[in-house]
């Protein structure tokens, strides 16, 4: 039985080793600074400090989560106290490289601010300050999450930090730089690590993957490197999921299916199916998407990311060779939206992505966002005139005017212009000729039902290019200038113009010279001068002084409003 018990344990503990893994982020933490992405400006900076034997006593590592800021001190703390010499490029083979690699090094402490950030804690700290290092030629202190300390603990280590003993190094990480005091902040050297871009979090991964020996697609590592966020140890994290996940090879489906999103390619299909109108196409799309797990957030994440790339290539279309996107079907886009429409329906996504929650379903919300770009963008007769060459196939989704509907337009345009009295100024704006001058006396003319007048009196004029009236209204106005009100001002416009016109809306508060204001400030001048008519008027003034009677102010009008 003894033999039998023997044999079970040891066959146990072979086991347990076998199954032992190391997780990415901890086996492809870089061990010196060649090693470290995205922060050449820090790197730099301190190798050449530490070349030259130029060392400052504190340092301050601010960035978001995962960027190096822990690895970063780790190898400065190697380089310093490294057995060959002091260097920035540390030798990793003698003890002390190896114990700080491991995390036993004596002189190398780190310390949990958000643990230990009482007065206490501090005194003990600054206690240990003044030893001379066990071992080596510095000793080093991490304090991280260093925002996390007590206003008593930061003065405390006021003088420390601007005086240190001469075999002292601080190093202060923080995801919050702001909350430090500046008193602090003034005695360091201050480095913020910046976020890694999608192309060096895809390029990183792409060489750690290939080191591993795990097959994968570019599209998919592409899809980690955005969910990553900038953070390389948030990749590397989703990445060990994504290996266990997709059980052999990372392929772009499956790491879609797993981060609750759609493949590249699908992204752009909605895409496309909204800048061809094409709403049967896009509502079988999302038909789909409904039947999957998809989180509707980062879906729509992914539109946004994907129409500002967009915008950049139609700028330059250079920019293509450097994007995520496959560069055939970013080109037919091109060809399909304009730059207007491309900010239109990229507005239209942020508000969605804000008000989402506010929708019966968070897909309910997605689809009808979807909807309401194709909704929203104008139709082919009144689009600005593009510089791009429309494809073949959007030739059925031109609309050529008829002659008789020519003829009923011009009909309205006549019977308004014998209603509407107009000046030789407002005739000149007929061909859209308009500024912000006019546009107040454009407005005035304009037939609209009382409370679409109202809100639109808070309308101000930005420009107007070809059929298209660029107008922005404050916030609050906006959020209800909407569905009937929009559509009878622009049918109010076109007719009084004569030709079709479109409305661009946005956010901006002109109020102080809106239509509405310009009438406030001259109702304001008029009642200012009938009060300094009574006031200078001789029968008025003999009664106050016979009297002592005072004027009601509130009491006065303009002759014009009686």
């Amino acid at each position: 039985m003894r033999k039998i018990h023997k044999s079970f344990a040891y066959l146990n503990y072979t086991d347990v080793n076998k199954m032992s893994y190391q997780v990415l982020a901890r086996k492809w933490r870089p061990n010196d600074f060649s090693e470290v992405v995205g922060q050449e400006h820090v790197v730099q900076a301190l190798s050449n400090s530490l070349d030259k034997n130029k060392i400052h006593q504190a340092f301050v590592l601010s960035g978001t989560r995962g960027v190096g800021k822990t690895t970063i001190a780790r190898i400065l703390a190697k380089s310093l106290n490294c057995e060959v010499g002091l260097d920035s490029k540390p030798c990793h083979e003698c003890s002390t490289c190896l114990s700080v690699a491991e995390g036993s090094f004596m002189d190398f402490q780190e310390i949990d601010a958000a643990s230990s950030r009482g007065v206490d804690d501090t005194k003990q700290l600054l206690e240990t300050v003044m030893h001379m290092p066990s071992s080596s030629r510095y000793k080093v202190y991490l304090l991280d999450e260093v925002h996390m300390l007590s206003t008593q603990s930061f003065n405390m280590l006021l003088k420390t930090l601007e005086e240190p003993p001469e075999h002292v190094i601080f190093i202060l990480a923080t995801t919050l730089p702001e909350k430090i005091p500046a008193t602090v902040l003034s005695r360091c050297l201050q480095f913020n690590l910046k976020n890694l871009t999608n192309r060096q979090l895809s390029d990183r991964l792409s060489y750690i993957l290939k080191e591993e020996d795990i097959d994968f697609e570019e599209n998919a590592i592409r899809q980690i490197a955005r969910a990553g966020r900038g953070s390389l140890r948030d990749s590397l994290t989703i990445t060990d999921q994504a290996i266990a996940f997709c059980d052999g090879k990372l392929t772009d489906e499956e790491v879609a299916k797993m981060l609750g999103t759609l493949p590249s390619d699908n992204v752009l299909t909605l895409i496309k199916c909204i800048a061809q109108r094409d709403s049967k196409s896009l509502l079988d799309n999302l038909n789909e998407i409904n039947q999957l797990s998809v989180d509707y957030f980062r879906l729509i994440d992914l539109i946004l990311e994907n129409l500002q790339l967009l915008a950049f290539a139609k700028v330059s279309e250079d920019i293509l060779d450097e994007i995520d996107l496959n560069k055939e079907e970013a080109l037919s886009l091109l060809d399909l939206l304009s730059e207007d429409e491309l900010q239109l329906i990229y507005q239209i996504g942020l508000i969605a992505k804000r008000d989402m929650e506010l929708a019966p379903s968070l897909s309910g919300g997605f689809d009808m966002a979807l909807l309401r770009m194709v909704a929203f963008i104008p139709n082919e007769m009144v689009k600005t005139k593009k510089k791009v060459k429309p494809l073949e196939s959007q030739s059925h989704n031109k609309i050529s005017p008829k002659p008789v509907e020519e003829e009923a337009f011009a009909a309205t345009r006549a019977n308004v212009s014998k209603e509407i009295p107009q000046t030789e100024e407002v005739k000149a704006t007929q061909e859209l000729d308009i500024n912000s001058n006019k546009w107040s006396a454009i407005f005035d003319q304009l037939v609209l039902d009382p409370g679409t007048k109202q809100l639109a009196s808070h309308c101000y004029f930005i420009k107007s290019d070809e059929t298209i009236i660029y107008l922005s209204m404050p916030e609050e106005k906006l959020n209800v200038f909407s569905g009937k009100h929009r559509k009878q001002l622009q049918d109010a416009l076109s007719t009084f113009f004569g030709i079709q016109c479109n409305l661009f809306l946005e956010v901006g508060d002109f109020s102080k010279e809106s239509p509405n204001e310009i009438k406030e400030e001259e109702k304001r001048k008029e009642l200012i001068n009938a009060q300094n008519e009574i006031e200078q008027d001789p029968n008025v003034q003999s009664l106050v002084e016979a009297f002592g009677a005072k004027i009601i102010e509130s009491s006065i009008e303009p002759r014009s409003e009686k």
